[in-house]
């Protein structure tokens, strides 16, 4: 079969492939006014890993790209919580179509600028703090002005790239962005691993091929789990019955994808964030509550994480598929879910089949995000952030989403391809 250079998929492959090297190469555009040697002392930070993680390594340069799209995470976390019946705006916003997204959207925008600033405003001088000074190198208003602005205006960088992937690549932007700088990390991560498996008989070799044997289970697993789904049988009120076409309403299982992991990373950091901001002492009240609570290296933290995600998968589940305006378009289409009234009946059926998919696909999240992050923790600190239960799932799926996404285009070309055969003037 001959792949046609000017098919769609193809233009959207290469154009993705062409917007992560490029946000690549930005991540080498270092900030002027820091000493990035500086960064090579404070490496181990548990908040300054996971941002590095997510930006790709941006963050081991100190570049424009070192926050990446963080900050537009969390703006939509604020914004999709307040909508939900606390600023009754926003919550009419949400109902009023595609004029109430686009308002909801300039809102988490503006929302992400401001907490831009905050963020890289907190990072850069608690990094100066952690380097005794050392890192500014003239440590002015007008420095920390500029290097905040430089920042936030990464952020923005590639909030835009990530829509252009959206609109004219495969995948989510965001997702891909994230997934793309947890495996741009993977060659460090899995040089830092190897001391940590060397022993006094040599290189622990069993230890490897466990790691390898239960990871590679995890991806099959997830790889399953996000592709189950479940078919709701859905009936047109002007098809005959007896005609042999079923028509059904598919919802999988994980209805959020990787969202609800991305943004319990998210929310996980902003604590830590804050803790560099204030630059409290160690044995202050503030310092032990965010080392206890929100740290993936202590018990109490790992639970909270779970939890978030288990939250986060409730949320995004009802915000994702809006039961009302489902049943209100199956209703304009004259379509039906058997035994189910048309309307409010059907919006509240959906919704309560949404609660109860939610269940088994926050607790999978949670047991694939938790025990390999335990499982690697007890191995090696390296794999706590790189190889964890969470950048796993981040990245099977993503690719499974391009997967799936791929599938679509492949079946509306051979679609096309069909009917130019079909009708073709000779």
């Amino acid at each position: 079969m001959k792949f046609d250079k000017r098919s769609p998929l193809f233009k959207r492959f290469w154009y993705t492939i062409f917007v992560l090297v490029l946000i690549h190469f930005l991540g080498f555009i270092t900030i002027p006014g820091i000493n990035s040697k500086e960064l090579l002392n404070i490496a181990n930070n548990s908040p300054l890993t996971i941002l590095s993680m997510f930006s790709g390594g941006s963050f081991d340069t100190f570049s424009i790209m070192s926050m990446g799209v963080t900050a537009y995470i969390t703006a939509q976390i604020i914004i999709q919580l307040l909508q939900a019946d606390v600023i009754p705006k926003l919550t009419e916003w949400s109902k009023a179509g595609e004029v109430g997204r686009h308002k909801l959207d300039q809102t988490t925008r503006a929302l992400t600028f401001i907490l831009s600033i905050v963020q890289a405003t907190g990072i850069t001088a608690g990094i100066n703090s952690l380097t005794n000074g050392r890192f500014i190198i003239n440590g002015t208003w007008y420095t920390y002005f500029v290097i905040s602005m430089l920042m936030t205006a990464g952020t923005f960088i590639s909030m835009w790239f990530a829509d252009q992937i959206t609109e004219k690549g495969l995948g989510n932007g965001v997702s891909v962005l994230i997934a793309a700088g947890i495996i741009a990390k993977l060659p460090t991560i899995v040089g830092n691993l190897y001391p940590s498996l060397k022993c006094y008989q040599g290189f622990n070799w069993y230890i490897l091929i466990f790691l390898v044997v239960v990871f590679g289970l995890i991806t099959l697993l997830i790889v399953w789990f996000t592709s189950s789904e479940l078919r709701i049988p859905v009936q047109y009120a002007r098809r005959e019955a007896g005609t042999g076409e079923e028509s059904y309403l598919p919802l999988k299982i994980i209805i959020p994808g990787v969202v609800p992991v991305i943004f319990a990373s998210s929310v996980i950091t902003i604590p830590q964030t804050l803790l560099l901001m204030a630059k409290p002492t160690q044995s202050s009240a503030f310092a032990r509550i965010v080392k206890e609570f929100f740290s993936l290296d202590t018990t109490v933290g790992i639970l909270i994480y779970g939890s978030m995600i288990i939250f986060f998968t409730y949320l995004y589940s009802i915000v994702q598929i809006e039961p009302e305006k489902l049943a209100e378009n199956l209703q304009k289409q004259e379509a039906y879910i058997p035994e189910y009234m048309p309307g409010v009946s059907t919006s509240e059926y959906i919704k309560q089949l949404l609660y109860e998919l939610s269940l088994p696909g926050s607790l999978f999240l949670t047991f694939v995000s938790i025990v390999p992050m335990i499982l690697a923790h007890h191995i090696s600190t390296s794999l706590q952030i790189g190889l964890s239960g969470s950048s796993l799932l981040i990245i099977t799926g993503v690719l499974v989403d391009i997967g799936r996404q791929i599938k679509g285009l492949k079946i509306k070309q051979n679609y096309g391809t069909f009917f130019n055969k079909q009708y073709e003037f000779k």
